[in-house]
């Protein structure tokens, strides 16, 4: 296992005992097959090729029973007091193990409304149940979602410098871009130059397929969520970059608006600067008001506040989520109350977690459109801001 990879697997794991110990829950079981819990990444830095049973207790000695083929790769993380081996079947050896722990109270990775922590699937949830006997299972199980969202949370020390790191090649990407745009670039290529930002660096993207392009769009032919196409840039074409970029695993997110100067103009009209302004403005706010303890909904709502007292139409989405091993990773969203009410958006900011902040002036009919999108690491004094932010609009000359 790569030391990086070590250190931060045996960070999130102390941090699981300690959780443990605090919920009052014995063990916490993982069961996986064929790398079916995406959990385990996280948790261990590996990914298991036939089933194995992971057990997690609170006391930090923690076990595995694996493939004698899987057997190796367990005991190469160094993470584990026991790597027990099992041959034909399983059940035999997970009985004797579950017996020798004897929990009173067994986590499992089930989730009604978070994907990341609903890991077990429903197969191997019937053959520990005929296991172990469904009376006896569903006294001693419990849900560990709670400790899974914590744990991908509120990142550690390793994880942290990762995502800096990440963000901090963004950045110099998007610098290097920069001075590379050229009226008359369709959207294709400009999104080949962070491909090849990204080559150079042997990085990939965090979002997609290791070299896919960035969100490259020009507002002239609508914002979305879509691929770069072959729309050529015109001058007084606002085009919005949305780049998520992985380095060890973590990814950064980060937004940028540029304005395609027209040939007798040597700033942004004024429209388009006081919508760039304004979601400016409703950044510094989230940025600002952001803090532990605070609920999800109410950064949302001081962001959002923001964009409706200028005159723009409401964000469309959320203000902001987590930002760690996946571009959207889970737990507290930094979006509005809805009904039926929405757990993430009703759950509380902690230190420790990283969030990428992009409230937007969207505006239909060809009007000025906006997207920055920021990082920043929740500390015990508030958000620290993790990239180079953008608070002047990048214009580009295009000439006579």
């Amino acid at each position: 296992m790569v030391q990086g990879t070590y250190q931060i697997a045996k960070e999130k794991l102390d941090h699981a005992a300690a959780l443990l110990e605090k919920a009052g829950v014995d063990s916490w079981l993982v069961l996986t097959r064929e790398g079916s819990d995406p959990s385990m990444p996280l948790l261990f830095g590996i990914r298991s090729f036939h089933t194995a049973a992971i057990f997690i207790n609170r006391n930090g000695q923690h076990k595995v029973i694996a493939t004698v083929s899987d057997k190796g790769n367990y005991e190469g993380t160094g993470l584990f007091a026991e790597v027990i081996p099992y041959y034909s079947s399983l059940d035999e050896v997970f009985l004797q193990e579950l017996e020798k722990l004897s929990p009173q109270k067994l986590a499992l990775n089930i989730s009604h409304h978070d994907h990341l922590c609903d890991g077990l699937t429903f197969g191997l949830y019937l053959w520990l149940e005929e296991l172990v006997g469904k009376e006896r299972l569903q006294a001693m199980e419990v849900s560990s979602e709670a400790i899974l969202k914590e744990l991908r949370s509120v990142k550690s020390p390793a994880e942290i410098a990762c995502i800096q790191k990440a963000v901090d090649y963004t950045i110099e990407i998007y610098e290097e871009v920069f001075s590379q745009i050229k009226c008359g670039m369709t959207e294709i290529e400009i999104g080949e130059l962070f491909v090849q930002g990204m080559k150079k660096r042997g990085l990939s993207n965090g979002l997609g397929n290791p070299h896919d392009p960035p969100l490259v769009c020009t507002v002239r032919n609508g914002l979305a969520h879509r691929k770069p196409g072959d729309h050529k840039t015109i001058p007084g074409d606002i085009v919005i970059i949305d780049f998520s970029l992985k380095y060890n695993d973590y990814v950064s997110d980060i937004a940028r608006t540029v304005y395609l100067l027209k040939p007798d103009e040597t700033k942004a009209p004024e429209e388009i600067q006081r919508a760039f302004d304004t979601a400016i403005d409703a950044i510094t706010q989230a940025i600002q008001f952001i803090r532990p303890g605070v609920q999800g909904w109410e950064v949302d709502a001081a962001a959002r506040q923001r964009i409706e007292a200028a005159g723009y139409p409401t964000i469309r989405h959320s203000t902001g989520h987590q930002v760690g091993r996946e571009t959207h990773d889970g737990g507290t969203i930094l979006g509005p109350r809805r009904t039926p009410p929405r757990p993430a958006v009703e759950g509380t900011v902690q230190v420790g977690e990283i969030y990428a902040i992009e409230p937007t002036v969207i505006q239909d009919d060809g009007l000025p459109c906006i997207l920055v999108e920021e990082n920043v690491l929740i500390t015990e004094q508030g958000a620290k801001v993790l990239s180079k932010r953008q608070l002047e609009l990048v214009t580009i000359a295009c000439g006579s």
